[in-house]
């Protein structure tokens, strides 16, 4: 008797749960047919195209057609009351008939502007004329030095020639001669 029981209270459940489902689709039309529809940059078909969504909230809708300007349109589906909690459980699990939520949104789509081929080659022309007439361009800058101690040159290995005095010592540097290259650099031999 107690499997009997068991049987039919698994039998009952499993009915429950393969019966209730809600079916949430779009319906996409536009006045241009066959424009090809994209939502949240996922193709989903031509117009008039139906696709499934999953949850309740923001969705972008582009639709492309040649000739047409494409549009992108933000698409706000809201959440009806059996979606909000217990009753979405209810409704997903429990209720044993399908529901069926269908949005349908329409959209209408403009012809692109054509560009005529004078007007282009004209405003080609204006600019580069435009171009021609500016200024001269001005020298660049120099690069911006970044102040902190000057470095310290290499001291001679010479013995016979005294080491250069130390930045902040006191002493006092000779002028260099006009022959000679100032101390610390060395003069550069050949082509």
């Amino acid at each position: 008797m107690a499997t009997g029981r068991t049987f039919r209270a698994v039998a009952v459940l499993g009915v429950l749960a393969s019966a209730g489902c809600v079916d949430r689709r779009f319906i996409i039309e536009s006045n241009v047919p066959n424009a090809q529809v994209y939502v949240d940059d996922r193709p989903v078909g031509a117009a008039p195209s139906h696709s499934s969504f999953e949850y309740y909230g923001n969705y972008t809708v582009t639709l492309v057609q040649p000739g047409y300007e494409t549009l992108t349109k933000r698409v706000h589906v809201r959440a009806p009351w059996y979606a909000y909690p217990p009753f979405d459980l209810l409704a997903e699990v429990v209720w044993p008939f399908h529901i069926h939520d269908v949005r349908r949104y329409y959209f209408e789509m403009h012809e692109a502007t054509k560009t005529r081929t004078d007007d282009l080659l004209n405003s080609a022309e204006a600019l580069r004329l435009r171009g021609q007439n500016l200024p001269s361009p001005e020298r660049p800058a120099l690069p911006k030095v970044k102040p902190g101690p000057a470095p310290v040159p290499a001291q001679p290995t010479d013995p016979n020639v005294p080491p250069f005095p130390q930045p902040g010592s006191g002493a006092i540097l000779p002028p260099p001669r006009a022959d000679e290259p100032p101390p610390g650099i060395v003069p550069k031999v050949g082509p």
